[in-house]
Protein backbone atom coordinates (compact mmCIF):
# COMPACT_ATOMS: atom_id res chain seq x y z
CA UNK A 1 0.00 0.00 0.00
CA UNK A 2 2.74 2.40 0.52
CA UNK A 3 4.39 1.46 -2.21
CA UNK A 4 1.35 2.39 -4.52
CA UNK A 5 0.68 5.83 -2.15
CA UNK A 6 4.72 6.37 -3.11
CA UNK A 7 4.18 5.82 -6.58
CA UNK A 8 1.21 8.45 -6.77
CA UNK A 9 2.70 11.04 -4.66
CA UNK A 10 5.50 11.20 -7.53
CA UNK A 11 3.06 11.64 -10.11
CA UNK A 12 2.06 14.54 -8.12
CA UNK A 13 5.34 15.36 -7.98
CA UNK A 14 6.68 15.02 -11.60
CA UNK A 15 4.06 15.49 -13.89
CA UNK A 16 3.06 19.48 -13.06
CA UNK A 17 6.84 19.72 -13.72
CA UNK A 18 6.08 19.33 -17.65
CA UNK A 19 3.63 22.25 -17.48
CA UNK A 20 6.74 24.95 -17.68
CA UNK A 21 9.81 25.27 -19.56
CA UNK A 22 12.74 26.66 -20.36
CA UNK A 23 15.80 25.78 -22.81
CA UNK A 24 19.36 24.46 -22.41
CA UNK A 25 22.46 26.34 -23.48
CA UNK A 26 21.95 23.89 -26.60
CA UNK A 27 18.11 25.13 -26.92
CA UNK A 28 16.85 21.51 -26.06
CA UNK A 29 13.61 22.26 -24.04
CA UNK A 30 13.76 21.22 -20.39
CA UNK A 31 10.62 20.70 -18.64
CA UNK A 32 10.92 21.60 -14.98
CA UNK A 33 11.87 17.98 -14.26
CA UNK A 34 14.55 18.07 -16.42
CA UNK A 35 15.41 21.52 -15.65
CA UNK A 36 16.08 20.55 -12.51
CA UNK A 37 18.10 16.87 -13.32
CA UNK A 38 20.19 19.35 -16.27
CA UNK A 39 21.46 21.99 -13.33
CA UNK A 40 21.62 18.83 -10.58
CA UNK A 41 24.50 17.17 -13.52
CA UNK A 42 25.68 20.55 -14.29
CA UNK A 43 25.89 21.86 -11.04
CA UNK A 44 29.57 22.69 -10.79
CA UNK A 45 29.93 24.17 -13.75
CA UNK A 46 27.16 26.00 -13.11
CA UNK A 47 28.21 27.43 -9.75
CA UNK A 48 31.55 28.33 -11.09
CA UNK A 49 30.25 30.95 -13.13
CA UNK A 50 28.82 34.04 -12.21
CA UNK A 51 25.64 35.70 -14.94
CA UNK A 52 25.76 39.24 -14.68
CA UNK A 53 23.82 41.40 -16.64
CA UNK A 54 24.78 45.38 -17.53
CA UNK A 55 23.58 48.29 -14.87
CA UNK A 56 21.22 50.61 -16.61
CA UNK A 57 22.09 53.61 -18.00
CA UNK A 58 19.46 55.58 -16.57
CA UNK A 59 19.77 58.47 -14.49
CA UNK A 60 17.70 60.12 -12.31
CA UNK A 61 17.60 63.86 -10.95
CA UNK A 62 15.07 65.92 -8.45
CA UNK A 63 14.96 68.62 -11.08
CA UNK A 64 13.41 66.19 -14.23
CA UNK A 65 10.06 66.59 -15.37
CA UNK A 66 8.09 63.88 -14.86
CA UNK A 67 6.94 62.22 -17.99
CA UNK A 68 4.10 59.14 -18.13
CA UNK A 69 5.54 57.91 -21.16
CA UNK A 70 9.14 56.70 -19.20
CA UNK A 71 6.32 54.40 -17.01
CA UNK A 72 3.94 51.78 -18.10
CA UNK A 73 0.29 52.06 -18.05
CA UNK A 74 -2.26 49.40 -17.66
CA UNK A 75 -5.56 50.72 -19.05
CA UNK A 76 -9.01 50.22 -16.64
CA UNK A 77 -12.36 51.01 -18.03
CA UNK A 78 -14.01 54.26 -16.50
CA UNK A 79 -16.39 52.71 -13.94
CA UNK A 80 -15.19 48.99 -13.91
CA UNK A 81 -12.53 47.57 -11.28
CA UNK A 82 -9.16 46.40 -12.62
CA UNK A 83 -8.03 43.50 -10.67
CA UNK A 84 -4.19 42.43 -9.42
CA UNK A 85 -3.24 39.33 -8.38
CA UNK A 86 0.01 39.75 -6.06
CA UNK A 87 1.87 36.97 -5.29
CA UNK A 88 5.20 37.11 -3.41
CA UNK A 89 7.93 34.31 -2.28
CA UNK A 90 7.97 32.36 -4.96
CA UNK A 91 11.71 31.25 -4.09
CA UNK A 92 12.44 28.99 -7.16
CA UNK A 93 15.76 27.24 -7.61
CA UNK A 94 17.36 25.61 -10.17
CA UNK A 95 18.34 22.46 -8.84
CA UNK A 96 17.91 22.05 -4.81
CA UNK A 97 14.55 20.91 -2.87
CA UNK A 98 12.99 23.78 -4.01
CA UNK A 99 13.09 23.27 -7.84
CA UNK A 100 10.62 20.39 -6.50
CA UNK A 101 8.49 22.26 -4.52
CA UNK A 102 8.45 24.58 -6.42
CA UNK A 103 5.54 22.67 -8.50
CA UNK A 104 3.19 22.87 -5.73
CA UNK A 105 4.05 26.77 -5.86
CA UNK A 106 3.15 27.04 -9.63
CA UNK A 107 0.25 25.29 -9.07
CA UNK A 108 -1.00 27.76 -6.48
CA UNK A 109 0.05 30.69 -8.79
CA UNK A 110 -1.74 28.76 -11.87
CA UNK A 111 -5.09 28.32 -9.43
CA UNK A 112 -5.19 32.33 -8.11
CA UNK A 113 -4.36 33.38 -11.97
CA UNK A 114 -7.35 31.06 -12.82
CA UNK A 115 -9.79 32.48 -9.75
CA UNK A 116 -8.58 36.14 -9.95
CA UNK A 117 -8.47 36.63 -13.38
CA UNK A 118 -6.27 39.65 -12.87
CA UNK A 119 -5.75 42.73 -15.03
CA UNK A 120 -2.23 42.72 -13.89
CA UNK A 121 -0.23 40.26 -12.05
CA UNK A 122 2.65 42.10 -9.37
CA UNK A 123 5.28 39.98 -7.66
CA UNK A 124 6.74 41.24 -4.50
CA UNK A 125 10.25 39.57 -4.36
CA UNK A 126 11.84 36.47 -3.29
CA UNK A 127 11.32 35.41 -6.69
CA UNK A 128 14.40 33.04 -6.88
CA UNK A 129 16.76 31.70 -4.28
CA UNK A 130 19.59 28.97 -3.57
CA UNK A 131 23.08 28.63 -5.14
CA UNK A 132 21.90 28.71 -8.67
CA UNK A 133 18.93 30.60 -10.40
CA UNK A 134 20.21 31.04 -13.77
CA UNK A 135 17.28 27.92 -15.21
CA UNK A 136 14.74 29.34 -12.39
CA UNK A 137 14.59 32.68 -13.62
CA UNK A 138 13.84 31.51 -17.28
CA UNK A 139 11.15 28.95 -16.02
CA UNK A 140 9.72 31.59 -13.58
CA UNK A 141 9.17 34.04 -16.78
CA UNK A 142 8.01 31.44 -18.98
CA UNK A 143 5.32 30.50 -16.28
CA UNK A 144 4.28 33.85 -16.28
CA UNK A 145 4.41 34.62 -19.88
CA UNK A 146 1.73 31.79 -20.20
CA UNK A 147 -0.87 33.36 -19.10
CA UNK A 148 -0.11 36.60 -21.57
CA UNK A 149 -1.06 39.23 -18.95
CA UNK A 150 0.88 42.24 -17.73
CA UNK A 151 3.50 41.61 -15.01
CA UNK A 152 5.32 43.48 -12.62
CA UNK A 153 7.89 42.29 -10.34
CA UNK A 154 10.25 43.82 -8.02
CA UNK A 155 13.12 42.30 -5.86
CA UNK A 156 13.84 40.68 -2.79
CA UNK A 157 16.92 39.67 -0.54
CA UNK A 158 16.93 36.40 -1.60
CA UNK A 159 16.81 36.77 -5.55
CA UNK A 160 20.95 37.72 -5.91
CA UNK A 161 22.32 35.54 -3.50
CA UNK A 162 23.03 33.15 -6.01
CA UNK A 163 24.89 33.08 -9.24
CA UNK A 164 22.84 35.75 -10.64
CA UNK A 165 23.10 39.26 -10.56
CA UNK A 166 19.52 41.11 -10.69
CA UNK A 167 20.74 43.01 -13.45
CA UNK A 168 21.07 39.87 -15.25
CA UNK A 169 17.65 38.27 -14.03
CA UNK A 170 15.87 41.96 -15.10
CA UNK A 171 17.28 40.80 -18.56
CA UNK A 172 15.75 37.69 -18.54
CA UNK A 173 12.28 38.88 -17.69
CA UNK A 174 12.58 41.52 -19.83
CA UNK A 175 12.38 39.50 -23.03
CA UNK A 176 9.11 38.72 -21.75
CA UNK A 177 6.34 40.39 -24.07
CA UNK A 178 4.41 40.38 -20.90
CA UNK A 179 6.59 41.63 -18.21
CA UNK A 180 6.54 45.29 -17.34
CA UNK A 181 9.56 45.73 -15.07
CA UNK A 182 12.21 48.41 -15.86
CA UNK A 183 15.30 48.89 -14.01
CA UNK A 184 15.49 52.22 -13.11
CA UNK A 185 18.24 54.24 -12.09
CA UNK A 186 21.23 52.27 -11.95
CA UNK A 187 22.38 54.79 -8.11
CA UNK A 188 19.37 53.04 -6.69
CA UNK A 189 19.69 49.25 -6.94
CA UNK A 190 17.67 47.45 -10.23
CA UNK A 191 13.56 47.28 -10.12
CA UNK A 192 12.68 51.28 -9.38
CA UNK A 193 9.86 51.61 -11.82
CA UNK A 194 6.48 52.86 -11.62
CA UNK A 195 2.93 51.40 -13.51
CA UNK A 196 0.06 53.95 -13.78
CA UNK A 197 -3.62 52.76 -13.90
CA UNK A 198 -5.26 55.21 -16.15
CA UNK A 199 -8.55 55.38 -18.12
CA UNK A 200 -9.09 56.95 -21.56
CA UNK A 201 -11.05 59.90 -22.45
CA UNK A 202 -11.42 60.21 -25.79
CA UNK A 203 -7.58 60.90 -26.73
CA UNK A 204 -7.18 62.12 -22.99
CA UNK A 205 -4.73 60.14 -20.67
CA UNK A 206 -6.28 60.06 -17.03
CA UNK A 207 -4.09 58.35 -14.09
CA UNK A 208 -6.49 57.03 -11.67
CA UNK A 209 -3.54 55.36 -9.45
CA UNK A 210 0.27 55.07 -9.19
CA UNK A 211 1.83 51.72 -8.66
CA UNK A 212 5.72 52.47 -7.21
CA UNK A 213 7.69 49.68 -7.36
CA UNK A 214 11.20 49.94 -5.36
CA UNK A 215 13.60 47.60 -4.31
CA UNK A 216 14.46 47.13 -0.73
CA UNK A 217 18.21 45.65 -1.18
CA UNK A 218 19.04 43.89 1.64
CA UNK A 219 16.96 45.22 4.32
CA UNK A 220 15.66 48.62 3.21
CA UNK A 221 15.18 51.47 0.89
CA UNK A 222 18.28 54.20 0.55
CA UNK A 223 18.26 57.97 0.79
CA UNK A 224 17.74 58.85 -2.50
CA UNK A 225 15.09 55.93 -3.37
CA UNK A 226 13.16 58.13 -0.84
CA UNK A 227 13.87 61.08 -2.75
CA UNK A 228 12.35 59.38 -6.00
CA UNK A 229 9.33 58.32 -4.38
CA UNK A 230 8.40 61.89 -3.56
CA UNK A 231 9.38 62.63 -7.08
CA UNK A 232 7.17 60.18 -8.30
CA UNK A 233 4.05 60.61 -5.86
CA UNK A 234 4.08 64.04 -6.53
CA UNK A 235 4.61 63.99 -10.09
CA UNK A 236 1.76 62.33 -11.44
CA UNK A 237 -0.39 64.42 -9.12
CA UNK A 238 0.96 67.64 -10.62
CA UNK A 239 0.98 66.04 -14.17
CA UNK A 240 -2.63 65.17 -14.11
CA UNK A 241 -3.93 68.17 -12.36
CA UNK A 242 -5.29 66.64 -9.52
CA UNK A 243 -3.88 64.13 -6.66
CA UNK A 244 -3.92 60.91 -7.79
CA UNK A 245 -3.62 58.18 -4.98
CA UNK A 246 -0.77 56.15 -5.05
CA UNK A 247 0.38 52.37 -3.41
CA UNK A 248 4.45 51.86 -2.92
CA UNK A 249 5.11 47.68 -3.28
CA UNK A 250 8.14 46.86 -1.77
CA UNK A 251 9.59 43.29 -0.50
CA UNK A 252 11.20 44.07 2.88
CA UNK A 253 8.63 46.63 5.03
CA UNK A 254 9.51 49.26 6.77
CA UNK A 255 9.79 50.01 10.40
CA UNK A 256 6.41 51.33 10.70
CA UNK A 257 4.96 47.55 10.40
CA UNK A 258 6.69 47.35 14.06
CA UNK A 259 4.88 50.60 15.52
CA UNK A 260 1.46 49.58 14.08
CA UNK A 261 1.07 46.15 14.81
CA UNK A 262 2.25 47.49 18.35
CA UNK A 263 -0.32 49.93 18.71
CA UNK A 264 -3.17 48.12 17.09
CA UNK A 265 -2.99 44.48 19.00
CA UNK A 266 -4.60 43.96 21.65
CA UNK A 267 -2.33 41.18 23.18
CA UNK A 268 -4.12 41.27 26.52
CA UNK A 269 -7.62 40.07 24.39
CA UNK A 270 -5.73 38.48 21.56
CA UNK A 271 -7.57 40.61 19.34
CA UNK A 272 -7.07 43.50 17.15
CA UNK A 273 -7.90 47.12 18.79
CA UNK A 274 -10.88 49.41 16.73
CA UNK A 275 -10.17 52.29 14.46
CA UNK A 276 -7.71 50.72 13.15
CA UNK A 277 -9.43 48.65 10.36
CA UNK A 278 -7.05 45.97 10.73
CA UNK A 279 -7.15 42.06 9.79
CA UNK A 280 -5.31 39.52 9.40
CA UNK A 281 -2.63 37.75 11.54
CA UNK A 282 0.96 37.48 12.95
CA UNK A 283 3.00 34.59 13.61
CA UNK A 284 6.47 35.71 12.93
CA UNK A 285 8.87 38.73 13.94
CA UNK A 286 8.61 41.74 11.95
CA UNK A 287 11.53 41.59 9.82
CA UNK A 288 12.18 44.89 8.96
CA UNK A 289 15.83 46.53 9.07
CA UNK A 290 16.57 46.67 12.94
CA UNK A 291 19.71 48.02 15.27
CA UNK A 292 21.99 45.81 17.04
CA UNK A 293 19.34 46.31 19.48
CA UNK A 294 16.87 44.80 18.10
CA UNK A 295 14.95 47.90 17.58
CA UNK A 296 13.89 49.15 13.76
CA UNK A 297 15.65 51.02 12.16
CA UNK A 298 13.12 54.27 10.84
CA UNK A 299 14.88 55.97 8.08
CA UNK A 300 12.37 58.25 7.51
CA UNK A 301 10.72 56.88 4.55
CA UNK A 302 7.22 56.95 6.34
CA UNK A 303 7.96 60.80 7.22
CA UNK A 304 8.12 61.48 3.10
CA UNK A 305 4.49 59.17 2.58
CA UNK A 306 3.06 61.40 4.99
CA UNK A 307 4.43 64.90 3.59
CA UNK A 308 3.59 63.62 0.02
CA UNK A 309 0.15 63.07 1.15
CA UNK A 310 -1.63 60.72 -1.51
CA UNK A 311 0.06 57.31 -0.80
CA UNK A 312 -2.88 55.40 1.11
CA UNK A 313 -1.08 51.79 0.87
CA UNK A 314 2.40 50.45 1.30
CA UNK A 315 2.46 46.40 0.29
CA UNK A 316 5.25 43.91 1.00
CA UNK A 317 6.20 40.56 1.38
CA UNK A 318 9.05 39.01 2.94
CA UNK A 319 7.92 37.44 6.18
CA UNK A 320 6.21 34.26 4.88
CA UNK A 321 4.25 33.80 8.13
CA UNK A 322 2.48 37.31 8.40
CA UNK A 323 -0.25 38.39 6.39
CA UNK A 324 -1.80 41.00 8.51
CA UNK A 325 -3.00 44.59 7.71
CA UNK A 326 -3.52 47.47 9.19
CA UNK A 327 -4.48 51.72 8.82
CA UNK A 328 -1.78 53.75 10.85
CA UNK A 329 -1.78 57.15 10.45
CA UNK A 330 -3.90 56.96 7.44
CA UNK A 331 -1.39 54.66 5.46
CA UNK A 332 -2.89 50.86 5.52
CA UNK A 333 0.64 48.76 5.50
CA UNK A 334 -0.06 45.19 4.38
CA UNK A 335 1.87 42.25 3.77
CA UNK A 336 0.71 40.00 1.02
CA UNK A 337 0.00 36.38 0.85
CA UNK A 338 2.88 33.67 0.55
CA UNK A 339 2.41 31.55 -3.00
CA UNK A 340 3.33 28.21 -2.06
CA UNK A 341 5.80 26.24 0.26
CA UNK A 342 8.51 26.68 -0.56
CA UNK A 343 10.97 28.32 2.58
CA UNK A 344 9.55 29.31 5.59
CA UNK A 345 6.06 29.20 5.53
CA UNK A 346 2.69 28.48 7.71
CA UNK A 347 0.32 25.95 7.71
CA UNK A 348 -2.80 27.08 5.63
CA UNK A 349 -1.06 30.63 4.74
CA UNK A 350 -1.09 29.58 0.84
CA UNK A 351 -2.19 31.78 -2.05
CA UNK A 352 -2.36 35.09 -3.39
CA UNK A 353 -3.48 38.66 -2.39
CA UNK A 354 -6.56 40.13 -4.39
CA UNK A 355 -6.02 44.30 -5.20
CA UNK A 356 -8.59 45.88 -6.61
CA UNK A 357 -8.58 49.57 -8.03
CA UNK A 358 -12.13 50.91 -8.17
CA UNK A 359 -13.43 54.45 -8.33
CA UNK A 360 -13.41 54.92 -4.81
CA UNK A 361 -9.51 53.90 -4.30
CA UNK A 362 -7.69 50.62 -3.81
CA UNK A 363 -8.83 47.50 -1.39
CA UNK A 364 -6.84 44.60 -1.04
CA UNK A 365 -8.30 41.23 0.37
CA UNK A 366 -5.88 37.59 0.41
CA UNK A 367 -7.33 34.62 -2.03
CA UNK A 368 -6.23 31.32 0.06
CA UNK A 369 -5.23 28.17 -1.95
CA UNK A 370 -6.53 24.74 -0.67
Amino acid sequence: MKSILSFFMALVLILPLTSTSVKDDNGEALTGFKQARYAYTNKDEILNTKYVGTPSDETWSPDDEYDIDDTAVIYKEKGKDLTILNLTDIHLSDYDRRAFFGIYTLITAKRMIKRVKPDLITVTGDNVCGDSTVYSIKRLTSFLDSFKIPWAPIFGNHDEEANCDKNYLAEVMQKSEYCLLKKGPSDMGVGNYIVNIAEKDGDKINVVHSLIMMDTHKSALWDNQIEWYKWAAKGISEKMGHNVESSVLFHIPCAEYQYAYDEAWDASKHRWKDGYEAFGALHEKICCARDENGDPVNNGFFDAVNEVGTTKNIICGHDHMNNFSIVYKGVRLSYTLKDGTNSGFFYGYNGGTEIIVSDSGLTLRHRYCI
